[in-house]
């Protein structure tokens, strides 16, 4: 093959690649540089909180509803809208800052609208990737592999190159590089790639999500799978999203280890999984479903060993360390807990039931966030991190607990 029709064939899903990376780097700086700009703006661990939660609040609703938008209005047109309107409402709140007309209300409903809108716009990009695969011909395993270390890339980029930037230059300035990143995404999508090489065709009706509800209650590993879900992701989101980022800010504005624990906690979801899509096939599931839990519990115990008694005092090197250490051992059986759960539910769902249910399935498991965010944010105001932790451990030794009795049918 010559190496024009190569370029040819890979160049559009190349373009796709670029403009996703762009896409998650923007979500990944905003999830670091808001909560750190509520928490300057306000000092109050409630109120970041609260817009924590309004930008969680779409992943539990918005989901249900993104796959016919998508249908309907094609994924090429609904990506480069949402990555529009995300530019533009990440952009309007350093610049209303600037002019001191932002308030905590209006910066809630900018989060909000962000996250409402990259819901289906994260799920239009995905939509298109397997269009173009079609249309150009190319190796399936091959561009999801590169699609995946491209996500993996951008977890592992955006919380030191945050926490850097922050430190330098301020979080303001940080909303304003997310906002580009959005905008350039949008050019790249709306510029180069073709609405010819990613239409797809009509979508089945899909299955009432009151039946997929139904189906889902009255099977036993699915009902365990759900609760094991709501519960990993009620604690990772409050953690990553607000505790860690409230708790390094009260600590002397440590920005930089931060960036440091965000990254290994990313370096260790990153291993793990890496090791599971080579060796999985040889490791029980079941096994994995009830060890993990445990893992993820013991790095939080070293970091309510850290954070225990240096609430609003400035962190040792030492204490920095090993709360680095126990993110990289949280991250490390996070991701594993993740991918086994992934594959798990792909064995469990019927073909027939798997675009509802995964829809479903992907709303059900953020319902529990509001709460961790509310809690958190509570427990932070009122210097109480050990009780925090400790109910976060709490949380995660019942999600292994619930996996030791009974057996995992797949």
């Amino acid at each position: 093959m010559s190496d024009a029709t190569l370029k040819a064939r890979w160049g559009q899903i190349s373009l796709l690649f670029s403009a996703n990376f762009l896409s998650l780097l923007g979500n990944g700086l905003s999830a670091i540089a808001i909560p750190w700009f509520v928490y300057d703006l306000t000092g109050n661990a409630v109120i970041t909180a609260t817009v924590a939660i309004a930008g969680q609040l779409p992943n539990i609703i918005v989901g249900l509803f993104s796959g016919p938008l998508i249908d309907r209005y094609s994924a090429r047109t609904v990506s480069i809208f949402c990555d529009g309107v995300n530019a533009v409402a990440v952009l309007l709140i350093p610049l209303l800052y600037a002019v001191e007309m932002l308030d905590v209300a209006l910066l809630g409903f900018f989060v909000f609208l962000s996250q409402v809108i990259d819901v289906p716009g994260q799920t239009s990009k995905a939509v298109m990737i397997p269009a173009l695969i079609d249309k150009e011909g190319l190796p399936r395993e091959r561009v999801n592999g590169l699609n995946s270390l491209l996500e993996t890339g951008a977890d592992l980029l955006t919380p030191s190159l945050a926490g850097i930037l922050i430190a330098v230059f301020g979080a303001t300035t940080v909303l304003l590089l997310d906002s580009l990143s959005f905008l350039m995404a949008l050019m790249i999508v709306s510029m180069g790639i073709k609405a010819s090489h990613v239409s797809t065709p009509p979508q089945s009706e899909p299955q009432p999500t009151k039946e997929a509800w139904k189906w889902m209650f009255t099977t036993p590993s699915i009902l365990k799978l759900g609760i094991y879900d709501l519960i990993i992701n009620t604690v990772a989101v409050s953690l990553l999203s607000l505790v860690l980022p409230v708790l390094a800010n009260a600590n002397d504005k440590q920005a930089i280890w931060l960036g440091i624990w965000l990254t290994c906690f990313a370096c260790g979801t990153t291993l793990t999984t890496i090791a599971y899509t080579v060796l999985g096939h040889r490791i029980s599931s079941l096994r994995l479903l009830q060890l993990t839990p445990i893992g993820q519990a013991i790095g939080l115990g070293l970091l309510l060993w850290v954070f225990a008694d240096i609430t609003n005092m400035s962190l040792t090197p030492t204490a920095g360390i090993v709360a680095a250490l126990g993110m990289f051992l949280y991250g490390l059986n996070l991701g594993v807990g993740s991918v086994v759960d992934a594959t798990v539910l792909q064995k469990l769902v019927p073909e027939a039931k798997r675009g509802t249910v995964f829809s479903t399935f992907s709303s059900l498991r953020y319902t529990g966030v509001p709460l961790g965010l509310l809690l958190s944010g509570i427990l932070l105001e009122q210097n109480n991190p050990t009780m925090l932790f400790g109910t976060f451990i709490g949380l995660l030794l019942v999600n292994a607990v619930i996996w030791f009795w009974g057996r995992l049918e797949v």
